[in-house]
């Protein structure tokens, strides 16, 4: 059954779901809603018209969503900013930052201190490092890992499907790889399976169509190339 939940850290018209797990610490703004099989931790902030644990629709590329049945977790400390949306089975760390109106797809992990941005969308079974930053507007594409402290500017666009009228199963889709330490720059475009080695920057505007394996260095251009700086 859901309710009407009343509660002196709970803003107005707030519905949590029979089936949700919530420290008494926690707070909740107005309208917002939190579905079952949600673990909220203490000292966690969530804004107005958020919703948590929403279950995504399942199509004819996405039979396994029908099989999420790890808890969707929002560790300690963990703030989450006006009307963002955090989907069935994503994990959240620790004091992770989530900006207004961000999209936090199924199966997500986020790991501790990462700041999302605002409107960034985080798709399907993505995985961010601790530390690691990704700023507004950007795609973080299905399948996408990120690695600790990495600094990913705005308006990036990943991408795991180069051919998405031949509906693959999301399992099949390769999202691009960024090792430790990796900087994008902003409206930077990277393709399927990219690898990006260790403490690499990628120039603004660039696109990445192959791996990038000289570590602590500098790529920029279309297609990225390696530059020497001097």
């Amino acid at each position: 059954m859901e309710g009407i939940v009343k509660n002196h850290r709970h803003g107005e018209n707030v519905i949590i779901y029979e089936g949700a797990e919530i420290d008494e610490s926690a707070e909740i703004g107005h309208f917002s809603i939190i579905y079952p099989n949600v673990v909220i931790k203490s000292g966690v902030r969530i804004s107005s018209s958020v919703i948590i644990g929403k279950r995504p629709s399942v199509g004819k590329n996405q039979v396994a969503l029908n099989e999420i049945k790890d808890p969707t977790l929002i560790a300690e400390g963990v703030f989450i900013g006006d009307q963002a949306i955090v989907y069935d089975g994503a994990k959240i760390g620790k004091g992770t930052y989530l900006a207004d109106k961000c999209l936090i797809r199924e199966n997500v992990v986020l790991g501790e201190q990462v700041v999302i941005g605002t409107m960034v969308v985080v798709s399907f079974s993505a995985v961010i490092g601790d530390g690691s930053k990704v700023m507004t507007g950007s795609n973080i594409c299905g399948n996408m890992i990120i690695g600790e402290n990495v600094f990913v500017g705005v308006h990036v666009c990943a991408v795991a499907d180069n051919t998405p009228h031949s509906l693959s199963v999301r399992e099949e889709h390769r999202g691009p790889v960024l090792s430790d330490g990796v900087f994008i720059g902003s409206n930077v475009t990277l393709l399927p399976n990219v690898k990006i080695s260790k403490g690499i920057t990628v120039g603004s505007g660039s696109i990445v169509s192959k791996d990038l394996d000289q570590e602590n260095s500098f790529y920029m251009g279309s297609p990225a190339k390696f530059y020497k700086l001097k």
